[in-house]
């Protein structure tokens, strides 16, 4: 068990006013932009991918809305000179509706109770408002500085307790996750190991997908974040030892949830790799941050790789995302995670018959694994042109 003493930061009755409040305004907000797509009512793809991509721009929106207010709340117990900034798919624009929040605190100052308190007050009423486990939220000290005091954990350890004077709040998180969600708590939060941990990757040659798209919330530290990361990007060549590979993914009559997730998951790093290898090549970007809109709207590329490359590219990703959010809404709704960590295995035609329940759409299950391989098939046409 875990607790975490916040009385000195808000009592119990405040505080349950402000995640109602806030949850109220969002449920509120998000069941009108629900409404206005048909989110939940329909999985026909169009062939509309403008349509699907401005509903997903207004929910991104009002999800960085959530997250904006209760990062003010609590800013006041976190130290004066702090590095507040997002990264992951809500960054890279290519996020679904039940996308992570990927948040990371750093500052120079000593940790102390006060400040983990109230970055746990500000990960649990996230994740409190979204109705996700507190897994679903989590920084770059997550992963780096390593450390292994949590390794001889159990499921009898994963409580986590919110102790006010006059009530608690108690919460877990969710099946093999309890260890480096604690090491996300309880990890440093000085600059130095975060960007060694950014070095450590062109080090290792690895995980290119984190690297490359970041909102800064704040800094009001003396350090500049954008610049060091754009020094390790100009000093080093994370790609030379790259080397693409196709995929094409196929659904047997029995599927693993945790294999759907990464085909998913795989084909869009595959993406984000392929534009990312194209960052020095060609210079298309003039900042260190980018999404998935600078790349549709970028000159440079559609001028290397032909406007109509570009369209296709862009219409491929927001349907297999259309897809995955049906899917995904549909498993949560049914007690289920679309996870790599969910092995439960499930007939290919018992999925596609809680699918067409839900929306009245036949083979959904097919249409989700086409709109992967077409993705997959478009990023292979893309490193054909650049190995031209």
């Amino acid at each position: 068990m875990f607790v975490f003493d916040v009385s000195k930061i808000i009592g119990y009755d405040e505080y349950i006013d402000f995640i109602s409040f806030v949850k109220s305004k969002f449920d509120s907000e998000k069941r009108k932009i629900f409404d206005a797509y048909a989110i939940t009512n329909s999985a026909k793809w169009d062939k509309n991918a403008e349509s699907y991509n401005e509903f997903r721009n207004k929910y991104r929106a009002l999800r960085q809305n959530v997250v904006s207010d209760v990062i003010n709340k609590f800013r006041c117990y976190l130290p004066k000179s702090c590095l507040i900034y997002e990264f992951g798919s809500l960054i890279k624009f290519t996020d679904r509706i039940e996308s992570d929040i990927d948040l990371t605190f750093c500052y120079d100052e000593e940790k102390n109770d006060i400040y983990e308190c109230a970055e746990e007050l500000i990960d649990y009423s996230i994740v409190y408002v979204f109705e996700s486990s507190i897994d679903h939220i989590h920084g770059k000290f997550q992963h780096y500085p390593a450390t292994h005091d949590y390794d001889d954990l159990t499921e009898k350890d994963n409580l986590y307790v919110l102790k006010f004077d006059n009530g608690t709040i108690e919460y877990k998180c969710g099946p093999e996750t309890l260890a480096e969600n604690l090491m996300n708590i309880k990890n440093v939060r000085e600059y130095n190991s975060l960007i060694e941990g950014y070095k450590e990757k062109y080090t290792l040659k690895c995980n290119i997908d984190c690297l490359y798209s970041i909102q800064i919330i704040e800094n009001s530290t003396d350090h500049d974040f954008i610049k060091d990361l754009a020094d390790l990007e100009n000093h080093n060549d994370i790609f030379s030892n790259y080397i693409y590979a196709y995929k094409e993914y196929s659904f047997e009559d029995e599927i693993e949830i945790a294999y759907i997730k990464k085909a998913l998951k795989n084909t869009i790093v595959s993406m984000y790799i392929m534009i990312s290898f194209l960052r020095k090549r060609i210079k298309w970007l003039d900042k260190y941050s980018m999404n998935m809109n600078d790349v549709f709207d970028s000159s440079e590329l559609k001028s290397y790789f032909g406007e109509n490359y570009i369209v296709s590219l862009k219409n491929t990703l927001i349907k297999m995302i259309f897809y995955w959010d049906k899917l995904e809404l549909l498993l949560k709704k049914n007690g289920i995670l679309l996870s790599t960590r969910c092995h439960n295995h499930f007939p290919k035609q018992v999925l596609n018959d809680m699918l067409y329940e839900e929306y009245n759409e036949a083979d959904l299950m097919d249409k989700i694994l086409m709109s992967i391989n077409e993705l997959n098939t478009v990023i292979l046409n893309g490193w054909r042109i650049i190995n031209e």
